[in-house]
């Protein structure tokens, strides 16, 4: 060879090379708030590589973004693959066979990875079907997002979810066996249900109905295996436990009151911070339920006077949680009452009515949901993180709805979805 020659080698293979080369990006940092310098993003085995101003940085697929925003894609911290999103979950989901449970499931898990969502939280469901989904889409077998799930919840007897099955507990020794059970099957937390819940008949939102001692139990148990632990909160008695029993995380956070009435406890919220806890308030499906309230003209449950109330005062109490500086995580709850699985720039629009800024409520469903989850490198578009990612047209940081229908979604560096900008694929 000469001198020449190995010269161009030498230059060609200190060229940026990957798997794939995304050009002509304007990257999101969402942990800053700004975007970045057009640039090159380069991706190897399923990891942000680098991000080069090299002209020659190049991969074995080439893909130009035109000038297009790269973001990370999302993360919905709470879902429900197994119900339908429609006016009456619970129902349908009884009337339902496994066969047709699991055609939702794949359909739920389509419509959220075309959203750009890439990573979900599943946060109660049939475990062996559950954990089925988890293989197929892991496999490729399924499009969808990255799935960590709790598999079963655990409930008092007949508690909220109860008819998903596998979870009632009444001792220390049934907390601890279905806790293992469902992470020997491959759950990636724990989830509780320590108070009654609008869709399941014979539970109500004020009652505190899973015992402080099994609470503690969970904790423990979750703790000693290296996982977190959430649990299902509207009784502000049970937001209470949960502090107590030491849970990393509080789904809804309702503050219900007997009989049913909404009353926010600024003191309880102040421990909430204290203790470092993560609230999750899913706002949007308990404003889509009040929607849908108000246009049957009547509650779940006839008696049920205060919840319209109770449900619009999570919206409330995201504003009073930012502004005592807790940690707050996006949520949509979807597959509950009228709340699809491309919800969750609807669940961030509604934060930044109540103060957060549009840079503060992305980090909720990206960088600070992949940090409080324990979900490690991702959430951001940076060096060594997974290459989820999602094109789009405009800045999110000037305009959230930029999120809601990207033009291209990676998952783990493999385009996965692809918009037309035309019509045809992935128009209304």
């Amino acid at each position: 060879m000469t001198s020449a020659e190995s010269v161009i080698c030498r230059q060609e293979s200190d060229r940026p090379m990957g798997d794939l080369c995304i050009q002509n990006a304007i990257p999101v940092d969402v942990a800053r708030g700004e975007i970045r310098p057009a640039c090159s993003i380069i991706v190897e085995n399923g990891l942000i590589a680098a991000l080069t101003d090299d002209p020659a940085a190049t991969a074995r697929t080439v893909i130009d973004a035109g000038g297009g925003y790269l973001a990370p894609g999302l993360i919905d911290c709470h879902v429900h693959f197994f119900l339908d999103a429609g006016h009456a979950p619970r129902v349908t989901y009884l009337e339902a066979n496994d066969q047709m449970r699991m055609k939702w499931a794949v359909r739920n898990a389509a419509i959220a990875i075309e959203a750009g969502i890439t990573t979900v939280r599943d946060m109660a469901a049939p475990a062996p079907l559950m954990f089925e989904l988890e293989r197929q889409v892991a496999s490729g077998a399924v499009r969808g997002p990255h799935i960590v799930s709790c598999g079963y919840a655990l409930m008092r007897p007949a508690g909220h979810c109860h008819w998903f099955g596998g979870g009632e507990v009444t001792s220390v020794a049934d907390v601890r066996r279905t806790i293992e059970s469902n992470l020997e099957q491959g759950a990636g937390f724990v989830k509780l249900m320590a108070s009654g819940g609008g869709l399941t008949p014979g539970t109500v939102p004020h009652e505190a109905d899973l015992d402080l001692e099994l609470m503690r139990e969970a904790a423990e148990v979750a703790h000693a295996n290296g996982t977190h632990i959430t649990a299902h909160c509207h009784a502000t008695a049970s937001i209470e436990r949960a502090i107590e029993a030491g849970l990393d995380m509080i789904e809804h956070v309702n503050f219900v009151e007997p009989p049913g009435r909404y009353r926010y406890d600024e003191q309880v919220a102040l421990r909430i911070g204290e203790r470092g806890i993560v609230v999750s308030p899913t706002v949007f499906s308990a404003l889509q339920t009040v929607r849908r309230f108000r246009k049957a003209g009547k509650t779940h449950h006839a008696g049920d006077v205060a919840a319209t109330e109770r449900l619009e005062g999570r919206l409330i109490n995201t504003g009073h949680f930012y502004r005592l500086g807790l940690k707050i995580i996006g949520g949509t709850d979807c597959g509950a009452t009228d709340t699809p699985f491309d919800s969750l720039v609807d669940e961030i629009l509604s934060y930044t009515r109540v103060g957060l800024s549009r840079a503060e409520a992305l980090r909720s469903v990206t960088s600070d949901a992949a940090e409080f989850l324990g979900l490690g490198a991702v959430g951001q578009v940076q060096q060594g993180c997974r290459a989820d990612l999602t094109l789009l047209a405009g800045n999110p940081l000037n305009d959230l709805e930029q999120l809601r229908r990207p033009l291209r979604v990676f998952k783990s560096g493999r385009l996965i979805h692809e918009h037309s900008r035309e019509g045809g694929n992935g128009e209304d």
